[in-house]
């Protein structure tokens, strides 16, 4: 796995719908306080047109940010797993480069929420002692054999240290 691969095209969809829900909520929370503090307030038809077109304008920017930052941010989204390291690189706007490196991972999880269960998608954490990071939106035959590929790649790794430490004991044990 040498060169930088591209997550599933459905992340796009699940990002979109994701967002779609998000909007949702926050639209109705923004009506339900409109609604709220008209009752309240007796003075808020003098507030009522400034806060109904900022609201108006949150909603657009939503629904903006629903169907387009998606596909923006899968034109960004590429990682590469090797021997000694995880690459990946995100981001909209500003974009982050992430490095990990394997002997540094402590244990990997892979996530499955309701959306990406539905286009059957797999979101792989990787836990450091440093933080966690994921690689979203892998498909789930892909994000078994990542899972797989980097159980093997850390065993070999630590059963190395451990000879080598072993040969270090011995050696230890030989100059007393």
């Amino acid at each position: 796995m040498q060169e930088y691969q591209k997550l599933n095209k459905n992340a796009i969809k699940s990002w979109t719908i994701s967002r779609l829900i998000g909007a949702f909520i926050t639209s109705i929370v923004l009506i339900a306080g409109e609604i709220f503090f008209s009752r309240i307030i007796d003075d808020f038809n003098k507030v009522r047109f400034i806060f109904t077109i900022s609201i108006i304008s949150l909603v657009i920017i939503l629904l903006i940010n629903s169907f387009i930052s998606p596909t923006i941010e899968y034109k960004q989204w590429r990682y590469k797993i090797t021997n000694d390291k995880i690459e990946f690189i995100e981001g909209i706007y500003f974009v982050r480069k992430v490095i990990i490196p394997i002997i540094r991972i402590q244990h990997i999880q892979l996530n499955q929420g309701p959306i990406n269960k539905f286009f059957d998608l797999y979101d792989i954490s990787i836990f450091t002692a440093g933080g966690q990071h994921k690689i979203p939106n892998i498909d789930s035959e892909r994000a078994e054999e990542i899972s797989e590929y980097l159980k093997e790649v850390i065993k070999n790794k630590i059963s190395k240290e451990n000879i080598l430490s072993d040969k270090d004991l011995d050696s230890y044990d030989e100059t007393r």
